[in-house]
């Protein structure tokens, strides 16, 4: 019976003492702490998104694809991006069907960076990409538009043949996010 009233003790003095910790905050209080919160996830996602662009090791994950008709395609971020690693490229575009050159229902091309430029806007702050490949399937331009956070960004992929495909998503940096690689095409 002790033990039980001491357990009881214990619990009710804990509890008063957690309640007298938290403190109330009136609306405007909370408005703000919100907008600052706000503000240093923003800083968090500039340094993240810079360092990642700089080193080479980011990933274009596509949310719509756009072909060179202009017809948009809502799709699968996870088999549907632009991975720069290094000096390696991995371009793939697939479907949920399955169906496909690489497992995945689409295409998967691998090429290396022959030359590559970055520039960033000093209005605005976006970053304007400009990559050349050569893989086995060919050469590729890859010209990337991203803003500042990372959150918005476009890839148009180009090749010799005059072939042209848009992919419309945001940037991570590589190794947070997993995606799932196919089987290389060519």
């Amino acid at each position: 019976m002790k033990r039980i009233a001491t357990t009881v003790i214990i619990l009710l003095v804990t509890l008063a003492g957690m309640a007298q910790g938290q403190v109330n905050l009136t609306r405007e209080e909370r408005k703000i702490l919100k907008k600052e919160q706000k503000k240093q996830a923003e800083t968090i996602m500039i340094m993240n998104t810079a360092k990642a662009l700089h080193v080479s090791q980011y990933i274009l994950k596509a949310d719509r694809i756009r072909g060179r008709g202009g017809l948009m395609i809502n799709v699968n971020p996870r088999i549907n991006f632009v991975s720069v690693n290094g000096e390696e490229v991995y371009v793939q575009m697939g479907s949920e069907s399955g169906l496909g050159y690489n497992g995945l229902g689409g295409v998967t091309l691998k090429g290396r960076i022959t030359g590559s430029s970055i520039e960033q806007d000093e209005k605005n702050g976006s970053y304007y990409i400009l990559l050349n490949t050569m893989g086995s399937a060919g050469s590729l331009t890859i010209s990337l538009n991203i803003n500042v956070t990372g959150e918005m960004a476009d890839a148009m992929v180009t090749t010799n043949w005059g072939s042209r495909v848009d992919f419309i998503g945001h940037v991570v940096p590589n190794g947070r996010l997993q995606v799932y690689k196919g089987r290389e095409s060519y």
